[in-house]
């Protein structure tokens, strides 16, 4: 094979089964990060707000704060390091501010749905504010973050690629 059919073979674009398969194989990695992500959250919520310690018993938001910054932090790194290894952007400070937008506006869409929630639909009880939050405000939120993570915060193509990657498209190394 002369070098420029080499050159065109690895210039084609994958297949759409395999790129259908890349990208149930990130959403998985990403649902993994952002499964333990939400542990993290939750539990230490929890303990500095309810533990033995309770430190900031009594302050439920800045409980929150804490918690969720941590597991955002935590997010970001797994994410960078796994699920979008090969995608990384050079400048890591600028990656996490897109990061932190993109987390802010799952945050945004998930008040949005309380907010319509209690003022348009005039459901105000418990159970209405966790269908909204956690069920319609989170699954919108997720769908979001994820688009924004794969087009927006982890879009550095030109860096190593992971072994998945390597495998989809066909490298120029035969001359």
């Amino acid at each position: 094979m002369n070098d420029s059919a080499t050159l065109t073979a690895t210039a084609e674009p994958m297949s759409l089964s395999s790129r259908i398969r890349a990208w149930v194989h990130e959403f998985l990695q990403f649902g993994v990060v952002g499964a333990l992500a939400y542990v993290i959250d939750s539990g230490l919520f929890n303990l500095v707000q309810h533990g033995p310690t309770g430190f900031l018993s009594g302050h439920p938001n800045s409980a929150n704060v804490l918690s969720a910054t941590v597991a955002t932090i935590f997010s970001w790194v797994a994410n960078r390091y796994w699920t979008y290894r090969g995608r990384t952007r050079e400048n890591a400070w600028h990656e996490g501010l897109l990061f932190a937008l993109a987390n802010i506006g799952g945050l945004v869409i998930t008040q949005f749905c309380l907010l319509f929630t209690h003022h348009v639909l005039g459901l105000t009880g418990p159970l209405a504010d966790n269908i909204a939050a956690y069920v319609v405000g989170f699954g919108l939120g997720t769908a979001f973050r994820f688009l924004f993570y794969h087009y927006i915060v982890f879009t550095n193509t030109s860096g190593a690629h992971d072994g998945a990657s390597e495998r989809a498209v066909p490298s120029n190394s035969a001359k």
